[in-house]
């Protein structure tokens, strides 16, 4: 029997909302997931808009999908969910850097700016 993953996820595209909100997706879920494996199905089977950063090195060092889950500083590809959780997702910054929705600059594309 399937469960589900309940993901409050923040959304904001500065060019098209007039205020940032939070967005719930219930996702179906048989396994624990990476929070980035549950971004990717949120965003190729529910909702095509959600931005985030997709690539990740897998080993904390790129930090490209460094976010706030459940209001603690974490990395996405690292950071597991089960289902029947329930969990909020927020940029790491905002509004400081912040691009869309979970999308922020890091620190290499501020550099020169």
């Amino acid at each position: 029997m399937a469960g589900q993953i309940t993901a409050k996820v923040f959304r904001y595209d500065p060019d098209t909302d007039r205020a940032p909100y939070f967005k719930e997706y219930k996702v179906r879920a048989d396994e624990e997931m990476s929070v980035l494996v549950l971004l990717d199905r949120i965003q190729k089977e529910i909702d095509p808009t959600l931005s985030f950063r997709a690539y990740c090195c897998g080993l904390q060092m790129c930090r490209s999908c460094l976010m706030k889950i459940n209001g603690r500083k974490r990395f996405a590809c690292v950071t597991l969910v089960s289902p029947g959780e329930e969990m909020v997702i927020e940029p790491v910054s905002y509004p400081d850097r912040h691009v869309r929705d979970l999308v922020v600059e890091t620190d290499d594309e501020g550099a020169g700016k």
